[in-house]
């Protein structure tokens, strides 16, 4: 399990930092990626507690929620990040 959310955590990271490479000037850019897995995220909590209570589809449901939100809060902190750094370096 710890090793897939470093995978998704790396993954995410990296993505939003080569579309803050790629898009210098338009810094929105790297929110795009948070933007299409919030409603994924908010998808899988929904069906997580509709699920049929045979097998495992909740718990898979769930685990899918946090993965999705691992991912976002991850992406969010690097965008965040790197919005600062660049305030820094213009204003020196």
């Amino acid at each position: 399990m710890e090793i897939s959310l470093t995978i998704i955590v790396i993954t995410s990271i990296l993505v939003t930092l080569i579309l803050d490479r790629v898009f210098k000037k338009k810094r929105y850019m790297k929110y795009i990626p948070i933007i299409i897995m919030i409603p994924f995220m908010i998808y899988y909590f929904i069906t997580m507690r509709s699920a049929s209570s045979e097998g495992f589809k909740a718990l898979g449901k769930f685990v899918m929620g946090l993965f999705f939100l691992t991912a976002i809060l991850s992406s969010i902190i690097t965008s965040i990040t790197a919005d600062i750094y660049h305030n820094r370096r213009k204003l020196k």
